[in-house]
């Protein structure tokens, strides 16, 4: 029987069984089974969900916080020796620099364990599980270094953990803490600054491999952009800065005065639609043994000795519209305007914001949707697409709710019980959210609209469906010519603009009847516009004597549903030409009729029958095919550039 190597071959080659017996052969005789195995557990959560550098900071920043510091510096280290390919602004540390209480030396060495918390039995802290210093530090780097110091001190206390250093197998401990100095960019920060280390905390990633960004520019910007949500209600109380800037308060709902982007409500900005502020307790189900959330209507229902009462508090929600062009997506493009810059904020918060103790925690994107969902009460949720851009909802919580909202270890996700959902739909958030969706549906395609429609004018030079209608006319060798029942109108029009050309202009009549003849004569055809809101959907008319104008109605369905977004089309030139052409083609031959009754046929036909049955048509079309949900209309609100002017088009 020939004898398998299973340590030097390829698990992938090795049934399960000898897979199994390959790792139990690395263990050493007195292996003693310990609840975790520390090198492969750590390499494990170093790829914890931390999505970003800025995530992971937030830990640091939150045990700051909780160590009682009214400021916080985060600062960089770059090299002094470049290595190849290594830009001058890279980041080989980052420094969080707090003058919070400080630690005693063996609470630093303690701290860098998992679960070394002092604060499991008070709830009302930011952070609770003791995870957060070590595992969001290993998340973005091998070397974490701790410098401590608490108020009258003599010296400070360094502690570290360096992932490098773990052994495989067996019992794994943090070094003994020593003393030491600070690092050398860390203290010439400090000096700058004017600060002194009297006390508080500094914990160093060193040589950080995991970072988002490479560049100080861009790791400022991240976190500066980042912190400033995360921590908008906190930022009162404690002053945080990056690299000495100084980060601001960002609203996601744009209704806080004084957070960077906001505008009052009466200079365009955002508006509080729909707020709600519920009491309620959480409670053992005595029959069932089961956890309920229920609504709480009456302080009195509230017994604070019911040994089944497992917490109590409140939760509020509140919910913003955004007027059109108050966040406006840049294409990709560098966001220059408040507008973008306010898009940029929503693009990683579309959803519901849920915030623990003043803490932004995550942004829930995803809505109980089912049928089954629904059939359990927790309600008819709208599907987000792009809309939710421009609405914010967010829920605020305290920690005494941990348990309803699921919170993590690492203060990274939320994941709400379904009794949550249910108070919500209750309570008709869920109904308010639809509304929101609607009316941003409906006010933007509004908005879009109207501007097509300022934007449809006469072009200033002939467009190529009115070169092709006049060459046309040499082609088949006649020309339309003004009707006899027509002439005493088309004089007196002739009449009446030359008369308002030659007082714009300030020449005489008989120049401004030659400018005009002349004008007739260069371009016999043109596409022109007027608004009525229930006149027909285009008219022929006579210019200047022999022009033949064919003048769409921008109020009808006909420009709105079909004319207009042929502007906004990128390739939808040769589409519109084509469509001019045959409106052309239309007020040639209504305004060639020489029967004076045939003519009048003609127009109660286009004003009383043709428009009016393609109004009702083209807005059943509309009905007929708009998106049967809301996931496939997401299309529809993708901003599109201001329409083209007919001079341009031409």
């Amino acid at each position: 029987m020939t004898t398998i190597d299973t340590d030097t071959t390829s698990d992938r080659l090795l049934t399960e069984v000898e897979r199994q017996q390959k790792y139990l052969d690395r263990l050493p005789d007195d292996f003693a089974f310990p609840l975790f195995n520390a090198a492969q557990a750590l390499e494990s959560q170093r790829r914890s969900g931390y999505r970003n550098t800025a995530a992971a900071g937030r830990e640091i920043v939150d045990n700051a916080m909780e160590a009682g510091a009214n400021r916080i510096d985060v600062c960089f280290g770059k090299p002094k020796q470049l290595k190849a390919h290594q830009r001058a602004e890279s980041i080989n540390a980052i420094a969080f620099i707090d003058n919070g209480s400080g630690m005693i030396p063996k609470m630093a060495q303690y701290a860098l364990s998992w679960g070394a918390s002092t604060h499991f039995d008070d709830p009302n802290f930011i952070g609770k599980f003791g995870f957060g210093l070590p595992n969001a530090s290993i998340n973005q780097t091998r070397l974490v270094e701790v410098y401590t110091k608490i108020e009258g001190a003599k010296t400070i206390t360094k502690a570290w953990l360096d992932v490098r250093e773990v052994k495989r197998h067996g019992l794994q401990s943090i070094p003994e803490p020593v003393e030491a100095d600070l690092p050398e960019f860390v203290q010439t920060y400090l000096d700058k600054k004017g600060l002194a280390f009297d006390h508080g905390t500094i914990v160093v990633w060193v040589d950080p491999d995991r970072i988002s960004y490479r560049t100080a520019a861009l790791m400022r910007e991240h976190l500066i952009d980042d912190f400033g949500v995360t921590y908008r209600y906190l930022l009162e109380k404690v002053d945080l800065f990056v690299e000495g800037t100084k980060v601001e308060p960002v609203d996601p709902l744009f209704l806080t005065e004084g957070a960077r982007y906001f505008l009052p409500q009466d200079k365009g900005g955002a508006e509080m639609s729909a707020d709600w502020n519920i009491a309620v307790k959480y409670v053992r189900n005595a029959q069932t043994g089961q956890v309920e959330l229920t609504k709480v209507g009456d302080a009195e229902e509230l017994n604070r000795d019911d040994p089944d009462l497992e917490a109590a508090g409140a939760i509020y929600i509140r919910v913003s519209r955004f007027p059109y062009g108050f966040a406006k997506d840049n294409a990709g493009g560098k966001a220059e305007t408040d507008a973008h810059r306010r898009f940029e904020v929503r693009k990683t918060r579309r959803g519901m914001s849920f915030v623990r103790a003043g803490r932004e925690i995550e942004t829930v994107d995803v809505f109980p949707k089912s049928m089954k969902d629904q059939a359990k009460g927790l309600g008819n949720w709208p599907l987000l697409q792009s809309y939710a851009y421009h609405w914010g909802v967010e829920v605020r919580f305290d920690p005494t709710l941990d348990e309803v909202f699921g919170i993590t270890n690492d203060k990274q996700t939320v994941r709400p019980t379904e009794d949550f959902w249910r108070l919500l739909a209750s309570e008709k958030v869920d109904a308010q959210l639809g509304r929101e969706q609607a009316f941003q549906r409906t006010n933007r395609k509004e908005e879009k609209a109207k501007q097509r429609q300022a934007e449809a004018r006469k072009a200033e030079r002939k467009t190529k469906a009115e070169e092709a209608a006049a060459r046309a006319d040499s082609v088949g060798g006649q020309k339309p010519k003004v009707a006899d029942h027509a002439k005493s109108k088309a004089r007196a029009d002739f009449d009446t603009e030359a008369k308002r050309v030659a007082k714009v202009d300030q020449i005489s009549i008989d120049n401004a009847r030659a400018a005009l003849e002349a004008e007739a004569k260069r371009r016999p055809y043109v596409i022109d516009f007027f608004d009525e809101p229930r006149g027909p959907f285009y008219k022929p008319e006579w210019n200047f004597g022999s022009q033949v104008a064919a003048r769409i109605n921008r109020e009808h369905p006909f420009f709105q549903v079909l004319y207009a977004p042929l502007l906004g089309l990128a390739n939808g030139d040769e589409a519109k030409q084509a469509l001019d052409l045959l409106l052309i083609s239309l007020a040639r031959a209504e305004l060639g009729v020489n029967d004076e009754q045939a003519a009048l046929w003609y127009q109660a036909q286009r004003e009383r029958q043709w428009s009016p049955f393609l109004a009702d048509a083209y807005k059943l079309l509309q009905q007929t095919m708009a998106a049967p949900d809301e996931e496939t209309a997401e299309s529809d609100d993708v901003e599109i550039p201001a329409a083209p002017s007919l001079e341009k088009v031409s």
